[in-house]
């Protein structure tokens, strides 16, 4: 890390501790005064992290990094944060989906003080996984994020929720095992004996073949179990089904970023992975297939997006599998327009649920009279997901494929067959439960401000990023 690049206000620093800051006041004061104090310290952390972008675009480079004392002398870890195009653009996406789901995700209007606490606390852990300078810190965080949404799984939600839960505890204490497992092989493997994510990267060519295959093993396994892909994807549908508004905003949002930006960070660290490419995008299309032709057989709102999650992240895998200068940024912008997406459709679904109490499409009609807010939300959450132009997903997806048809030639551009199927479902669920005004449900409880504020935000985020993408785009060499 070059001196000259050094920051004088710790704004990546920040960016973390103010969340913990916010869970302190919901701890400490009334939840009127608590929450409204969680809620600034919760945007502050958002603006740090757009302080940090300006200064890099300021500056004419495209990291910016800061540098503290040990943490632990004996192995050379420091406390050291950076920040570079993909973990900008994926600290952004994650901040401002706790913000809104910290403002209003809680449609079910139940245990607000735990659930906020639980929400800064994986928003502080988001922010430092993605500006993690060592593998050592990355491991904390990633626990400290998975901890905070089991809680969130296992306290909150609906009656099967601990079941539920101890299935996502399960599958992801798998993932860490794995992870924990890599990173030790990698520390002890490496000349310097080093965690340090840019060292490793430099220098990751010196560990012999065969550890390195096996870390890469490791490594992947971790990372396909949290975006998650097929066959490890088990999981996310049962949460999704189980968690609240709030967990499932946060669970698709973000949580699942953590294993798409683990996963850029194995093909930087190990060159050698590029001779698995091939499987990995075929791997990738399958369960995008897999996953478009399950979610037509799903009628649980909540269900049928979590499904479009599994499309979507199998998607961005074959983005990441092409290993070019496009297919990452594609990655990254899809990431965060993923993030933006899913929250709203689920911020919308878990609003539909609860006005109507049902969510079974066979069942729900009336949408559109009785809530017209929320039927547009969920319809302009649909076309950001299937990628109309002037949306984030659509510079997204244009990046993805041009990346895959650089990389894997005609084979590279199959998934978006996919894409298309589970667009076609979306909209005939729009159009056979949102848009209907058959059988009009009479018991309405109706959202409030907070929530139409929310879809205001997340609508403005799909749309800001898909009108002005250069302010993203124009940190990567592509």
């Amino acid at each position: 890390m070059a001196n000259d690049n050094m920051i004088q206000i710790p704004f990546i620093a920040l960016s973390i501790v103010l969340p913990l800051l916010g869970l302190t006041c919901l701890a400490y004061f009334q939840d009127y005064l608590g929450r409204r104090l969680a809620l600034v310290f919760s945007g502050l952390s958002v603006i740090c992290i757009i302080g940090a972008l300006y200064i890099s675009i300021a500056s004419g480079t495209n990291f910016v990094a800061e540098q503290y004392s040990y943490y632990i002398p004996a192995l050379s870890v420091l406390l050291n944060l950076r920040l570079d195009p993909i973990s900008f653009a994926l600290s952004l996406m994650a901040g401002i989906v706790a913000f809104v789901a910290l403002l209003s995700g809680n449609t079910e209007q139940e245990h607000e003080k735990l659930a906020g606490s639980l929400i800064l606390l994986f928003q502080a852990s988001a922010m430092g996984l993605f500006a993690a300078g060592n593998l050592f810190l990355f491991f904390i965080f990633w626990d400290v994020g998975v901890v905070a949404m089991f809680f969130m799984l296992y306290m909150l939600g609906s009656a099967n929720r601990r079941r539920a839960a101890m299935k996502f505890l399960l599958y992801e204490l798998l993932a860490s095992l794995f992870l924990l497992l890599a990173i030790m092989m990698i520390y002890f493997y490496t000349p310097l004996h080093s965690f340090d994510i840019q060292y490793i990267i430099q220098n990751s060519q010196l560990i012999p073949t065969g550890t390195q295959l096996l870390i890469f093993f490791f490594l992947f396994a971790a990372f396909l179990i949290n975006m998650p892909v097929f066959p490890v994807h088990l999981w996310l549908p049962d949460a999704h089904t189980e968690a609240s508004t709030q967990g499932s905003m946060l669970l698709s949002g973000a949580l699942t970023k953590f294993g798409g930006y683990g996963m850029i960070l194995t093909f930087f660290m190990l060159p050698m992975s590029s001779q698995f490419s091939v499987f990995i995008a075929i791997l990738a299309t399958f369960s995008a297939f897999y996953a478009a032709f399950v979610l037509m057989t799903v009628r649980d709102i909540k269900r049928i997006v979590a499904y479009t999650t599994i499309v979507e992240m199998s998607i961005i895998l074959l983005a990441i599998a092409s290993q070019n200068g496009l297919g990452i940024a594609g990655a990254t912008f899809g990431m965060l327009a993923h993030g933006f997406t899913i929250s709203l459709l689920f911020l919308a679904a878990g609003s539909t649920g609860h006005m109507f109490g049902e969510r079974d499409i066979r069942v729900l009609r009336g949408v559109v009279k009785n809530a017209f807010e929320t039927a547009y939300t969920f319809l302009t959450g649909v076309f950001a997901t299937t990628g109309v132009p002037l949306t984030a997903a659509f510079i997204g997806d244009v990046l993805i494929f041009m990346g895959a048809l650089q990389a894997f030639s005609l084979f590279g551009i199959i998934p978006l067959i996919a894409l298309l199927l589970t667009g076609t479902y979306l909209y005939y669920v729009i159009n056979k439960s949102f848009l209907s005004t058959k059988e009009v449900t009479q018991n309405i409880n109706y959202i409030g401000a907070s929530q139409r504020a929310g879809y205001l935000l997340l609508i403005a985020c799909i749309f800001f990023f898909g009108i002005a993408p250069f302010i993203i785009l124009n940190l990567f060499n592509v």
